[in-house]
């Protein structure tokens, strides 16, 4: 690994990297043993060996930009044979895989709106490699002392959103994630409602995750017949016994 930076004045960084990375795969697709007759392999595969380019921008007036550009050979991944059976292969072609990422934060007075916008391409003939093209995360809050400075009080809503891909599917027997190419999840919204305070050495966090599940509609999967959870409520209570 290699980087370098540069600090064009107070507010603007630029930084550069060269990476090469050599790994072996995942110890479940080189030997596994069952009672199953289909879920027995002893395979020799090569390292997965990755190169990444990347380039950072950073500037607190205008944004954060970040871009990756990598090339994967040897990927090794879990998908079905002609038997419809989950078993490991390695790929024998080469990954490009491209991802930019902005990040921006807006404040006034004591409102905030933080923004991540992830962009990512990947092309492989084969389709072994699937993300979403895009990723969201923004969250609107509001941040205040109170009650004479008492208690700090921070509350807001979190979006979050990636656009439809073929998500990798779960194989509970592996307890591993496989490849699959012919059915398409995502595109559904998650709203998140947070509330957070501290009275001195006290914090209370309030968290309804996902409260629009039932008015946004329940077509939400985690995995391909794994939906992900409902509307939740955590909450709790930290309570330092020391300053």
């Amino acid at each position: 690994t290699a980087t370098a930076g540069y600090k064009l004045n107070e507010d603007l960084n630029i930084n550069a990297g060269i990476s090469h990375h050599s790994v072996a795969p995942n110890f479940n697709t080189i030997l596994y043993q069952s009672d199953y007759v289909n879920y027995n392999w002893r395979n020799n595969f090569n390292n997965i060996k990755t190169q990444t380019l990347s380039a950072k921008i950073n500037s607190n007036k205008y944004l954060n930009l970040q871009a990756d550009l990598s090339t994967i050979t040897d990927y090794v991944y879990f998908s079905k044979d002609e038997n419809e059976g989950v078993k490991p292969f390695q790929n024998n072609q080469t990954i490009t895989y491209l991802k930019v990422k902005l990040q921006k934060e807006i404040k006034y007075r004591n409102f905030g709106l933080d923004n991540t916008v992830l962009y990512q391409q990947v092309s492989n003939s084969n389709n072994t490699l699937n993300v979403p093209q895009i990723v969201t995360r923004n969250t609107l809050y509001y941040s205040n002392h109170l009650f004479k400075k008492a208690m700090y009080l921070q509350t807001g809503v979190i979006f979050n959103y990636f656009t439809k891909y073929n998500m990798n599917a779960y194989d509970p027997l592996l307890s591993e994630f496989y490849v699959q190419n012919e059915n398409q999840f995502g595109g559904f919204p998650r709203f998140d409602f947070f509330i957070n305070a501290k009275i001195r050495q006290t914090r209370i966090f309030f968290k309804a995750e996902h409260f629009n599940s039932e008015f946004t509609g329940y077509n939400y999967y985690s995995a391909p017949n794994q939906p992900y959870r409902d509307f939740s409520i955590r909450f709790g209570l930290v309570w330092n016994f020391f300053m």
